[in-house]
């Protein structure tokens, strides 16, 4: 299962590694403004330029699909291994103690934008290919590096690979999440629930606006009555007067919509408040709130709104309220429903509808996220966990998530690495890093995960 001498070999090219990712991680490639022949704009454009002409200095075949991913191959056969990674990166943001850009080594990390996600495992995985070739090991299967521009954007990129006809792997994985193995990726439904008012409330609410992304429970929201409101305020709950109205901020805990149970919701709390004060807001608002302390309210996992499944493999139903935005002509908010194996996609959202139909709302689903379930017993993921724990002596399972990573783009995919279990959780913060070493033992994982899974 280990080769020792693509281990070595791998080390060997440590120096011309390390040198690729600081050329990659310069380029700010963050989503801008499409131009001719880029897409997703300049930046995103050169990162993709740079791996490939990186690919062809190697030695490799390479291939560009519309500047929107791009592809480095290894290898003869009908068969490929499929190896998805992505250079795109989210903005570089504030707090910086180093430059996001610069790749700067401190106590032996590197920090920079996209040297965790993604910019440094899918070069890893270029350079883990280029010691397959030098070293000549027999492989039954190609390899190709499949390269994304716009995963941090909704992956629209390996959608139009896919569109235009790119060639889908027949096993592979993404080097884009966590250790050991994430053999499931629960499915989600992101709903949108409106209304026109028709039946002005009572009191005169002038505005409810809450929430930063549909994936995120509601960290904040704020109440606008007109007048002298009669409203209790509490230590999470501000009351103000301003300009002739009430404002009234009730203050939560944000957590992703995956998890919502981590986080504390601004809005279902403003609500239950109101109702514990005995207070009525009347007409087609007031139904709303109903709903949402009916079918929804604290608990997070869809018993209430009766959508509930569990799934001793794959875990339980999860239900993120996100964002709300109502006005006296119309009533909006929005819920995230993960579910795990054993559920009835179906089911699911006939139950939604008819719930909120029952109170007078429209629920329609305003997007999709495909379950992802690869068995732990089938060739990829017994392959991979076998890589993995011949490096770690771990006897770690593979894991299922609320989640949802690059692999979900194609069929008998995975993600796989580059975090290790216990490490800090940098991706998308400042001061974004990889530790060296742990890199080192990733990229070195990964150049075996490839050669075993490029062998039938």
């Amino acid at each position: 299962m280990r080769n020792e001498k693509l281990d070595e070999r791998m080390l060997e090219l440590k120096e011309d590694i390390f040198t690729s990712i600081r050329e990659s991680v310069a380029i700010e490639s963050v989503k801008s403004e499409a131009k001719e022949n880029a897409p997703y704009g300049e930046g995103p454009k050169a990162a993709l330029d740079h791996i490939l002409a990186l690919g062809e200095r190697l030695g490799f075949k390479t291939g560009n699909v519309d500047n929107r991913v791009g592809w480095i191959e290894y290898g003869e056969g009908e068969e490929m291994v499929g190896v998805l990674g992505h250079v795109d990166i989210v903005p570089l943001g504030e707090g910086w103690d180093y430059d996001p850009l610069g790749c700067e080594v401190h106590d032996g990390k590197m920090f920079g934008r996209g040297v965790l996600d993604d910019k440094g495992p899918t070069i890893g995985a270029v350079y883990a290919m280029k010691a397959i070739k030098d070293l000549g090991l027999p492989i039954d299967r190609r390899i190709r590096v499949m390269i994304g521009t716009d995963e941090e954007n909704g992956s629209s990129c390996v959608q139009h690979y896919i569109k235009v006809g790119g060639e889908k792997p027949t096993i592979g994985f993404t080097p884009d999440a966590e250790y050991p193995v994430i053999f499931c990726e629960k499915g989600q439904i992101f709903w949108e629930v409106t209304k026109q008012v028709e039946n002005p409330s009572t009191v005169r609410v002038l505005s409810i606006k809450g929430g930063t992304a549909k994936n995120v429970v509601t960290p904040k929201c704020t109440m606008v009555v007109e007048g002298d409101f009669d409203f209790p305020a509490s230590e999470n709950i501000s009351v103000t007067k301003e300009n002739g109205n009430t404002v009234i901020v009730s203050s939560g805990k944000g957590a992703h919509g995956s998890l919502p149970h981590l986080g504390k919701n601004a809005a279902i709390q403003l609500f239950t408040a109101l109702k514990e004060n005995g207070i009525d807001l009347g007409g087609d608002l007031q139904k709303m709130i109903d709903f949402v302390l009916d079918k929804i309210n604290l608990e997070t996992k869809g018993e209430t709104l009766g959508v509930y499944s569990n799934d001793e493999e794959t875990g339980e139903t999860s239900v993120c309220f996100g964002v709300v935005d109502c006005t006296e002509d119309k009533l909006f908010f929005t819920l995230d429903v993960r579910y795990p194996n054993n559920s009835d996609h179906e089911k699911m959202i006939e139950t939604i509808k008819a719930s909120a139909k029952e109170y007078g709302l429209t629920a329609e689903v305003e997007q999709t996220g495909n379950l992802l379930y690869v068995s732990k017993e089938s060739e990829l993921v017994q392959k991979l966990m076998n890589v993995y724990r011949e490096y770690t002596g771990s006897n770690e399972e593979p894991i299922a998530i609320g989640g949802g990573t690059y692999a979900k783009a194609f069929e008998n995919m995975v993600a796989f690495g580059p975090i290790f279990p216990g490490d800090d959780d940098v991706i998308h913060q400042p001061n974004e890093y990889g530790e060296i070493d742990k890199l080192m033992k990733s990229f070195q994982i990964v150049a075996t995960a490839m050669y075993e899974l490029a062998q039938k």
